[in-house]
């Protein structure tokens, strides 16, 4: 029985289009998608070239592949933020919440207060806060055990608001001392009165300028170690980190 050529069987096709010779050639489209393959290979693969540039990257990074600036980069021991204090007729210092300045959540408020502290607006995020804290306050005095109530609460004794940029040590402020070290004012308002700017500054004495390095992390022995000697006015000597220390025993040995 001859085959019928007019109608090929399918395992024809099938041959015909796996035989040699005969694969379509690679298309433009084809070849962006490779060179995006491979740029997108590069870049998750670059952290790999800081285990080959002469250092140990146990002693910056000790997290596989987590090179980046996020994870790797050097903290600073303080920290500058423009934000608002309330004070209390004691004297007594309480953080009003961020709501008093607008609807939207912590980060947005945070850097629209920076923006206007910048742009030396202080007068009218200050006239915000005095006005909606006055407007609170009228209302009858918050009872209960919720979150919303404990914040007007503690908020209802405040008689001052200012828009401050304050200076922070961490070692110190996660010790207990919440006070910044430095403060700058840059407006004032009574609740309920009339916004004003000023251009004042405070500091604490208690604390150290430079900072105290007799911190949670001295006191752990994983950061900064005791200064010598103990007390006020330390220089940059005192501030010895675990791995200036560990540095200077390797080249006392090698001598």
């Amino acid at each position: 029985m001859n085959p019928d050529l007019s109608h090929p069987h399918p395992a024809m096709h099938l041959a015909t289009r796996l035989s040699p010779g005969t694969a379509p050639a690679a298309s433009e489209r084809d070849l962006w998608a490779l060179t995006a393959g491979v740029a997108l290979a590069a870049v998750l693969l670059s952290p790999v070239r800081h285990y080959f540039n002469g250092k140990d990257k146990n002693e910056q990074d000790s997290f596989p592949l987590s090179t980046y600036p996020m994870f790797s980069d050097d903290r600073k021991d303080r920290t500058r933020i423009p934000h608002v204090a309330g004070f209390t007729a004691d004297g007594r210092r309480v953080i009003p919440h961020y709501h008093h300045f607008g609807a939207g959540g912590l980060n947005q408020v945070r850097k629209q207060i920076a923006r206007m502290v910048r742009q030396g607006r202080g007068v009218e995020i200050a006239q915000r806060y005095a006005d909606a804290l006055a407007e609170q306050q009228r209302r009858p005095r918050a009872t209960g055990e919720g979150p919303g109530a404990v914040r007007r609460l503690r908020e209802a004794d405040i008689v001052r608001v200012e828009v401050v940029r304050s200076r922070y040590f961490f070692d110190t402020y996660y010790a207990g001392n919440t006070t910044p070290q430095m403060e700058t004012v840059h407006a004032r308002a009574e609740v309920g009165g009339t916004a004003e700017a000023v251009s004042e500054r405070r500091h604490d004495a208690a604390q150290d300028p430079q900072g105290p390095p007799t911190g949670p992390m001295a006191r752990s022995e994983l950061g900064n170690l005791p200064p010598r000697p103990v007390g006020t006015g330390n220089t940059p000597g005192d501030y010895l980190t675990e791995k200036t220390v560990q540095t200077a025993l390797e080249q006392e040995a090698v001598r």
